[in-house]
């Protein structure tokens, strides 16, 4: 049975995260509701094109136009009261694209590029407001789930010299560090990111993409073959034979690099995609602000954009005077160029370009004011990174390199003061720290051991870290999380088993 205040704190958890993303889908819904205010400025069609789109956010506001049906204002209003308390701002921007869909012609521009610059200046100012009041809590993490750990397994020898049982000092060192340290640092970057206030959610890759065709073997083929190899490189190796296991199991993670990283190539693709549309829309949108049609302009946007928009438009032109098919199957049909992106900016983008072809030249502006709009997105995503990427460098780097390198300096001196206790103790005179855990010398403590325990903390620490870090910049992105785990442990496993091996020769 689950306690209660679990199962309550769980939930709170995922009311913030849901929360967070509101947040992000603000500058979405208002700028779309201000690109319907200005083709057609009623309540209805502005409150239906809101709704329209994805996210919590626009599940809320489709409860209310549903409620408000046949009432004045098409709910937009009792919408806006709705997430006063929560997002002020992003309320007063709704208020004011309400009003502009009443006010004269003359004034509606003017309020709507008010709305939307509100909409945009609320995440940007929620987001570094955010990066500063998250610094504090991952310091702490940082300084208790790392530093301070990693400085106490130097004085394990000096403390087993006090009498304290050699069997019994490591059984505590390992339920700290290897159970209770890691789940603490768990429920710490739970906590973190479920108090991250702005996500900027992406659309899952389909289990059908082309790219997540190949069967799980071929990552647990990679990963069995990456431990193999590892822990034979450590047995021929000047490396104790004890970190055999643990660089066996950090390459073991390599699996998920394999796994994920098909779908993050994919990311990568529709990202730049997305960075390169909003140019694209603008020039389509000047040509047919001059007459030409809108297929005509999508041939000549082609020629003169860069990659990856230029060949995608080129693509779409060919293939849409080749089969005769209107704008959305030539670039979204079977074969499309933008059919395997997981892109919902995309997918808005090609269908405003649809739209565009019955409207005609007025159209143009349309098309124009979208391309600003997904560049200001794009803008405000590309901020907000920003603002995360000061805390979440120092976290990555730690988790790859600098607390495993940490560690397996630590665990070399705790050798080599175990090797001259033994050597005090009648043992050698001499004694280098590998030559101490592979001999048995100090049996106070035992340092193979030892050093397996503090190995698998650095592993379960750079997995840990590496998806706090992920997490904070990409939000839960569970592809972009198991591709950059599945590269920092074993990194971080390969970083140990050197800094072993080469602190215990100087040491």
């Amino acid at each position: 049975m689950i306690p209660d205040p679990l199962v309550e704190r769980v939930a709170a958890l995922g009311s913030r995260l849901q929360a967070a993303r509101r947040v992000g889908d603000g500058p979405r819904l208002v700028g779309r509701m201000a690109i319907r205010a200005r083709l057609d400025p009623s309540p209805e069609a502005v409150a239906a094109a809101g709704a329209a789109c994805e996210g919590p956010l626009a599940d809320r506001l489709a409860r209310h136009v549903r409620r408000a049906r046949g009432r004045e204002g098409a709910g937009l209003d009792p919408f806006a009261t709705a997430i006063a308390d929560e997002q002020p701002r992003l309320a007063g921007a709704v208020r004011e694209v309400a009003a502009a869909t009443r006010a004269p012609a003359a004034e509606r521009d003017r309020r709507l590029d008010r709305a939307t610059t509100a909409a945009v200046e609320a995440v940007r100012d929620r987001a570094a407001t955010a990066a500063a009041s998250l610094r504090g809590p991952v310091t702490a993490a940082y300084a208790f789930g790392v530093l301070l750990p990693l400085a106490l397994v130097g004085v394990l020898p000096a403390v087993a010299t006090t009498g304290v049982p050699g069997d019994v000092l490591l059984t505590i060192v390992v339920v700290v560090y290897d159970l209770l340290l890691p789940a603490g640092l768990v429920v710490a970057a739970a906590w973190i990111l479920g108090n991250r206030p702005v996500a900027f959610p992406r659309k899952p890759v389909p289990g059908t993409h082309p790219a997540r065709a190949d069967r799980p073997w071929r990552a647990l083929a990679a990963g069995g073959a990456a431990a193999f190899l590892a822990g034979v490189i450590v047995l021929l190796a000047p490396v104790p034979g004890w970190a055999a296991p643990v660089a066996a199991g950090g390459a073991t993670t390599l699996a998920l690099a394999v796994r994920f990283g098909p779908v993050v190539v994919v990311r990568r693709r529709a990202a730049a995609m997305e960075r390169a549309i909003p140019t694209a829309l603008v020039a389509v949108g000047r040509e047919v602000s001059a007459g030409v049609a809108v297929e005509r302009a999508i041939a000549n946007a082609g020629g003169s954009l860069g990659v990856p928009a230029g060949p995608a438009f080129e693509s779409a032109a060919e293939r849409g005077r080749r089969l005769g098919c209107g704008i959305e199957p030539a670039f979204l049909g079977t074969g499309g160029p933008l059919t395997d992106l997981p892109s919902p900016r995309c997918e808005r983008a090609v269908a405003t370009l649809a739209r565009a072809t019955r409207a005609g030249a007025p159209a143009g502006d349309l098309l124009v004011e979208t391309g600003d709009h997904l560049a200001e997105l794009r803008r405000v995503t590309e901020r907000t990174r920003r603002e995360t990427a000061r805390l979440t460098a120092t976290l990555a780097n730690t988790a790859a390199v600098f607390g495993p390198l940490v560690g397996g300096v630590t665990v070399a001196m705790a050798a080599g003061t175990a090797g001259r206790m033994g050597a005090t103790g009648g043992g050698p005179a001499t004694v280098s720290p590998a030559g101490a855990a592979e001999a048995g010398l100090g049996t106070a403590l035992p340092v193979a051991e030892l050093g397996i325990a503090v190995g698998v903390y650095v592993l379960l620490l750079a997995a840990v870290l590496t998806a706090l870090a992920t997490g904070l910049r990409y939000g839960p992105d569970r592809a972009r999380i198991g591709y950059r785990v599945g590269l920092a442990v074993p990194l971080a496993a390969a970083t140990f088993c050197l800094a072993v091996a080469v602190a215990g020769v100087v040491v």
